[in-house]
């Protein structure tokens, strides 16, 4: 699964930017990890699959089911209201030295989250025997933004006065681009919304814990000056700059 290119580079924030990283397999905790032993059974679609090839529309809805099939998965985020937020495949080195692993295996590092509670899980998928091998539950801050927050962030924008005023009659025409549409390359006429995940380093600032988006209005090929919106994804709460000096 694609994740949201956010736009990189806008002008210099009063709060301050941190590298957001998509963490990979071997980028969390161990002391939450959960293994599983299963019966083996192949998924479809899978033979013939080098270790890294891209991953398939089919792989990933596969992975995607056997995760959110998996009973630790279930007692962590229920049932309703997950989304996926990646499925990746990735290498997995058990100890053996690099010529002797295993390049035909099919394992897929599949991205889990619940908004509500904003709880994330961390499932590595063996396509191959059509099971969840390792689980680890995520905090929110380990899970990386998606267009569907980005969404969630506009949404809640559009509903505060001080955007719609700024924005004037054209607000509703505003929206987040597809994932296959390079925004780069949309038509000029079009009015777009991106994002940029924020974390600040100021303790008194809630997008110091918070999942935020500051996000940025593009009419045509021209970026707005105004308004610049910041957004509180975990108590869905928006800031509107009001700062004359940009």
């Amino acid at each position: 699964m694609q994740i949201a290119a956010y736009l990189p580079g806008w002008g210099t924030f009063k709060r301050m930017l941190v590298t957001i990283t998509l963490l990979g397999a071997s980028g969390y905790p161990s002391n939450t990890l959960w293994a599983f032993q299963h019966t083996d059974q192949s998924a479809p679609g899978t033979q013939g699959r080098q270790a890294l090839d891209a991953i398939t529309t089919d792989e990933e809805a596969a992975a995607d089911r056997i995760a959110r099939a998996e009973p630790k998965v279930k007692e962590l985020l229920g049932e309703r209201g997950i989304r996926l937020v990646s499925a990746t495949p990735v290498l997995i080195k058990q100890g053996e030295p690099p010529d002797k692993i295993d390049l035909h295996q099919r394992a897929i590092e599949v991205i889990l989250f619940r908004p509500e509670g904003e709880i994330g899980v961390r499932v590595i998928v063996h396509l191959h025997q059509n099971r969840a091998a390792e689980v680890q539950r995520l905090t929110a801050a380990q899970v990386p933004f998606t267009n569907d927050d980005l969404n969630d962030a506009f949404q809640l924008a559009l509903r505060d006065a001080e955007v719609q005023r700024e924005l004037g009659p054209a607000a509703q025409t505003f929206h987040v681009p597809e994932l296959h549409n390079n925004t780069a390359s949309a038509a000029a006429s079009e009015n777009i919304v991106t994002g940029l995940p924020i974390r600040t380093t100021d303790p008194k600032d809630a997008c110091s814990k918070h999942r935020c988006l500051q996000l940025f209005f593009r009419r045509g090929t021209d970026f707005l000056s105004r308004p610049v919106v910041t957004v509180d994804l975990t108590e869905k709460h928006v800031t509107v700059d009001r700062s004359e000096s940009r």
